[in-house]
């Protein structure tokens, strides 16, 4: 039962290992990713020599805490993806001291003849010493859940202070979704060994779990994470301060701005969508806002959010609505749907039109457009 999943998942994790650490631009983010899946394939690939040729591996301590990197590797793969400068930092081995350790002391103690390198606690395993190992692995896979998780759901609220639109691409929801599918398969692996240990014999290999997550895991980044792309810019363009804001421009820096400066980017930024119509950009993101005002992101953020009350995705979608119950009483438009509006108006998708819509005025498209005498 469990020989075929392990077939299938080496197969899927070297492919997918190939296919991102192949990948150009290579980006941080996809060594972290490529890495990940090709332990993956070391571990399944040990479990499966074990499985159909050895009663025991040589060496098996490592096999065992192979676990023990798949935590780090998740964190230090949102965080890249996250961070506006995505960086190695020598600090970050700290994450994977526990997995070094284990595999230091397996190569340190040797037992018996055969020279199996098995730690003596392993070799002559007590319940409680496979109780102490089940649950160092679950709380290391535990901990780094639910940091990704707070991550992630961090990262969501964050995103709508510098992007007009959602996507999967920078909310990351194929992501948070994965890690908890991962997750839950460790759960169940944990919960059936120890059904097993206390209770009965299962007719399965409680790994099953554990290898049947790791699959589908090995499938959706090859498919999502071969997709995914930097979500912020590399190398932000720099940002010229305003003519007239030149010789402030250290005092900002150093005791922040003052209420004047707030309502001038504020109406800075109301002239440029009038002027410009940026909004009607499906994909505008502040940086861009940044860049055309010659404003710093944050000072756009703060006077946003300070001045208007809101965030940048509340803004510009805003804006969009406004367009749109323009466009949709215009004679000019009488032949087009009222998707056909919301796209021309700059939204990206019938679900976030339909959302922001109802938000915003209270009614839903359709309910809208019914009181107008328009039936779409």
């Amino acid at each position: 039962m469990l020989e075929p999943v392990l077939y299938i998942g080496i197969t899927q994790s070297l492919f997918a290992g190939i296919v991102i650490a192949t990948r150009r631009p290579q980006i941080l983010s996809d060594r972290y990713l490529a890495a990940w899946l090709f332990i993956i394939a070391i571990e399944m690939i040990l479990a499966l020599v074990k499985l159909t040729w050895l009663e025991h591996l040589p060496y098996e301590i490592p096999f065992l805490v192979i676990p023990l990197i798949y935590g780090p590797l998740l964190l230090l793969y949102v965080r890249t993806l996250i961070s506006e400068e995505p960086i190695w930092k020598w600090t970050d081995l700290g994450h994977f001291t526990p997995f070094i350790v284990f595999l230091g002391l397996a190569f340190l103690f040797r037992t018996g003849s055969d020279e199996t390198g098995t730690l003596p606690v392993w070799a002559n395993a007590t319940r409680l010493a496979k109780i102490i190992y089940e649950l160092l692995i679950f709380s290391s896979l535990t901990t780094y859940s639910i940091t990704v998780y707070v991550l992630l759901t961090r990262h969501r609220k964050a995103i709508r202070e510098e992007f007009s639109f959602s996507s999967g691409r920078i909310t990351l929801t194929w992501l948070l979704f994965v890690s908890i599918t991962v997750y839950a398969s460790y759960l169940l692996t944990f919960l059936s060994a120890g059904i097993q240990m206390f209770v009965i014999h299962l007719p399965f290999d409680p790994k099953i779990f554990t290898f049947s997550g790791l699959t589908l895991f090995s499938f959706a980044f090859s498919f999502y994470g071969h997709r995914q792309a930097q979500i912020f810019s590399k190398n932000p363009i720099p940002i010229k301060p305003m003519e007239e804001e030149s010789a402030n421009s250290i005092k900002y820096a150093k005791s922040g701005l003052r209420i004047e400066d707030l309502r001038r980017f504020a109406n800075a930024m109301d002239e440029l969508m009038e002027d410009k119509k940026l909004y009607l950009n499906p994909e505008l993101t502040l940086a861009e806002v940044s860049e055309e005002l010659h404003v710093p992101k944050h000072h756009l953020t703060q006077a946003m959010n300070t001045e208007l009350g809101k965030n940048f995705y509340a803004y510009i979608n805003e804006l969009r609505v406004k367009k749109f119950m323009e466009m949709v009483v215009d004679p000019k438009y009488k032949n087009y749907t009222f998707l056909a509006i919301a796209f021309e108006c700059g939204f990206n998708s019938k679900s976030t039109f339909n959302s922001v819509f109802k938000r915003i005025t209270g009614f839903t498209p359709s309910e809208y457009l019914n009181s107008l005498g328009r039936f779409d």
